[in-house]
């Protein structure tokens, strides 16, 4: 009979190193459904794609995306497609538009996840692809923008699984080209044919590789690339292609857009490279460091697809991105894409030192930021610390944090978890993954849980859009707007249905009513005796934004 220390021995690891498939995949799923649910469309590109997506379905068409009525064609439609289907699905049983659409973000990051692993198993093996997908979800810039209604998550989607099948195509043709077929149709349909011709310019690149020539060495295989190449494109070409039958001088405007996107301006390249720096230093951590330490270790591969993959990708992206404008978070998204792949073959061959202290500064930094979030929803709730209490009632005058039973106890049981996986985790050299994608999970989870009132306080505009619903005249024409920005003219849309003409146009300075908006250092507009100011207001926390309705004098 084996002694109780010898037992204990030979147990299965709580965890493992790496982290076992299951676990990986749970804390995957909690990540991307944690914080969809129970809010309103917040201010930015949360409400501005939920509208997009109630566009089609309120309104006739599925050829050309509309906001709050007014052709939009910032990006192609086939994210606010889905966001329609799945936010009608989820007003069908009771919830509410908006949780529906932001489903659709977490099932384009989760096939960003996928492809991720898939790429890392083919390139760097099986142990990789469970670090690959806790890379990605640590990574501190990106966790809001995969939880809002945000239709970049397209491109992240693509990416990962354009990865995922370059690197198993010489070996798989069948498997790799439909995976390709489906990354490229998901880039130009949903993210722009810029993204497309990239996605091609690297496929095209590995077979000039020594190493994947030797792989897909039959005419078969080297036949699977170009056809699912061809394929691929014609799907990500149809929409565009639809367009110009009908409306040729819109195609016209989305081609120009993507060929401006697609050809850097080199002044705009060069000048803007250390906001770029700046910016990465911190929004792609701690993918960054560990695909750098990756790149070292691996060196001598450059002339495999193990590097070269994800290096030309990632140097193509960062081109294109830096000369299309000035460094800013949402831009950096497709960055991680690459960066998460490289970073699942550098982590666990961190030496000692640096896979301690990575693993120590993930438990540290969210341990403290868990104790942070507990404090601040204590003190909303009870008023101590007084001083703390003041400060978030200064930044949302009028909130009462209310008592919610069931998200204080699940937010509870997460953090007991937390501390139970510190004690219980062994020390491994991938301990720091399973830290960093846990704390993440951690941190958003406490949010969404004891913030959500006080954030959805402040990044709503229902109760504007409610006012402004009230005060309007039942006699009217149409409604239009000046100042207002894209987002305010989604949120209400959303709320009270309005779909405002811009008065700069002919059609909307013959509107009998005038909704108009200005911010800091703003005025309120010139305009003439004929004009009456109806109504004035803004969000309560918000002191730079004022909205005001004016209607014309009938007599």
């Amino acid at each position: 009979m084996p002694l109780p220390s010898q037992s204990f021995a030979h147990r299965r690891p709580l965890i493992g190193d790496p982290p076992q498939t299951g676990f990986v995949i749970a804390l995957c799923a909690l990540f991307l459904l944690t914080g969809l649910f129970g809010r309103d469309p917040w201010k930015g590109d949360d409400a501005l794609h939920i509208a997009v997506a109630l566009g089609f379905a309120r309104e006739p068409g599925w050829l050309i995306p509309t906001l709050a009525g007014q052709i939009w064609l910032d990006t192609p439609p086939l994210f606010h497609w889905v966001a329609s289907l799945t936010g009608r699905a989820a007003a069908l049983i009771g919830a509410s538009f908006a949780d529906g659409v932001r489903l659709t973000s977490a099932l384009f990051t989760a096939l960003w996840l996928l492809g991720s692993a898939g790429a890392a198993r083919e390139l760097y093996g099986a142990p990789a692809a469970r670090i690959a997908p806790l890379i990605a979800i640590a990574s501190i810039g990106a966790v809001t923008y995969l939880h809002d209604a945000q239709a970049a998550t397209t491109l992240l989607a693509a990416l990962g699984l354009g990865m995922w099948a370059l690197a198993l195509i010489a070996r798989r043709p069948l498997q790799g080209g439909i995976v390709l077929t489906l990354a490229l149709a998901i880039s130009g349909l949903g993210t722009g044919l810029w993204l497309t011709a990239i996605l091609l310019l690297t496929a095209a690149l590995m077979p000039l590789l020594p190493v994947w020539r030797t792989v897909a060495a039959t005419p078969r295989r080297m036949l699977a690339l170009p056809l699912a190449m061809l394929c691929g494109t014609a799907l990500a070409a149809s929409w565009y292609v639809a367009l110009r039958i009908e409306r040729p001088e819109l195609a016209a405007q989305v081609w120009n857009e993507d060929m401006a996107s697609l050809l850097p301006d080199s002044a705009l390249l060069v000048g803007g490279m250390s906001s770029w720096v700046k910016v990465m230093a911190w929004y792609a951590w701690p993918a960054l460091p560990v695909a750098g330490w990756a790149l070292w270790q691996r060196r001598s591969q450059w002339r495999s697809p193990v590097l070269t993959l994800p290096l030309v990708l990632m140097v193509l992206l960062f081109v294109q991105l830096a000369g299309d404008g000035i460094a800013r978070n949402q831009r950096a998204l497709p960055l991680l894409a690459p960066l998460v792949v490289l970073g699942s073959a550098g982590l666990p061959k961190l030496r000692r030192g640096a896979a301690n202290a990575l693993d120590w500064f993930g438990v540290m930094t969210f341990s403290l930021l868990g104790i942070i979030i507990w404090l601040g929803w204590v003190a909303m709730y009870t008023g101590w610390p007084a001083r703390l209490a003041k400060t978030f009632s200064r930044l949302e005058p009028g909130f009462s944090m209310p008592f919610y039973f069931m998200a204080v106890s699940l937010a509870v049981i997460m953090s007991l978890a937390w501390i139970w996986l510190l004690w219980r985790s062994p020390r491994t050299p991938t301990r720091g993954a399973v830290s960093w994608g846990c704390g993440m999970v951690l941190i958003w989870f406490l949010v969404s849980s004891l913030w959500l009132p006080w954030i959805d306080y402040g990044r709503s505009y229902r109760d504007v859009a409610r006012q402004l619903a009230e005060h309007l005249p039942e006699q009217r024409n149409c409604v239009a707007y000046a100042g207002l920005q894209e987002s305010q003219r989604a949120a209400f849309y959303y709320f009270a249905g309005l779909k405002p003409l811009a008065y700069a146009s002919g059609s909307g300075r013959r509107c009998s009513v005038l909704i108009a908006h200005y911010g800091r250092g703003g005025r309120k507009p010139a305009l003439d005796a004929g004009w009456t100011l109806k109504w004035e207001g803004r969000r309560p926390g918000d002191r730079h934004e004022h909205f005001l309705m004016y209607v014309k004098n009938t007599t």
